[in-house]
């Protein structure tokens, strides 16, 4: 792995396996048990698919309800978001995971963002670094998680060494976020073209699930 930020930092590792054996999800929305939260049920649509478990890439991780699934069941996880949320350290051992404070898009520089979002708002913008995926040169990956907002097809397109190295399951979301530019489906497009194909899509039809054909 090629060290191009250095990993983010959290006080502690307080993260217990019996929160994750009840569901017990460190939310925004509360503190407590989730057993049908989406990121579970887009986790259990997909893992059938999963072909092998070495390492896991999460991007647009927040709070770690996506990474908490993936620090289980993979060697490693690397998780990739903007802000650097302290119940992140709740959700997932820190001792599988490893997380970035950046954005991955398409090139190296900064974006401006809305909390989460990317649409532009006069006044509510901050500033982020942004690094493609392959700038970091991972390895093995077998399982790849994007939920960028309307981010998803630059993720790919910055990540597509990292992809060609091992052809991993890729889950993006494609919902009714679009921006200015881009049109609907273009990371389901997109990956379509390089052979991928799509093969589930979670329950509330948001997740896509594609893999290489």
């Amino acid at each position: 792995m090629n060290p191009i930020i250095a990993p983010s930092k959290f006080d502690a590792n307080p993260y217990r396996d019996e929160w994750f054996d009840r569901d017990f999800i460190f939310s925004p929305d509360g503190d407590r048990e989730y057993p049908e939260h989406h990121c579970k049920m887009t986790w259990l649509a997909s893992q059938p698919f999963v072909k092998s478990f070495r390492n896991a890439v999460d991007v647009g991780c927040r709070d770690g309800e996506y990474s908490r699934y993936l620090q289980k069941y993979f060697d490693h996880t690397y998780s990739f978001d903007p802000r650097r949320f302290e119940r992140f350290s709740y959700n997932v051992d820190l001792a599988k995971v490893t997380h970035f404070t950046c954005a991955l898009g398409d090139e190296q520089t900064d974006i401006h963002m809305r909390g989460g979002s990317h649409n532009w708002v006069q006044g509510q913008m901050w500033s982020t670094p942004c690094f493609r995926l392959d700038d970091f040169e991972l390895d093995d990956i077998d399982y790849i998680k994007i939920d960028v907002e309307g981010f998803e097809e630059k993720v790919v397109r910055g990540g597509m060494q990292t992809i060609e190295s091992s052809w991993p399951l890729i889950i993006i979301e494609q919902n009714d976020v679009i921006l200015a530019g881009d049109v609907a489906y273009s990371a389901q497009n997109f990956l379509e073209s390089t052979g991928y194909r799509h093969v589930a899509t979670c329950p509330r039809g948001w997740d896509f699930i594609m893999q290489k054909a």
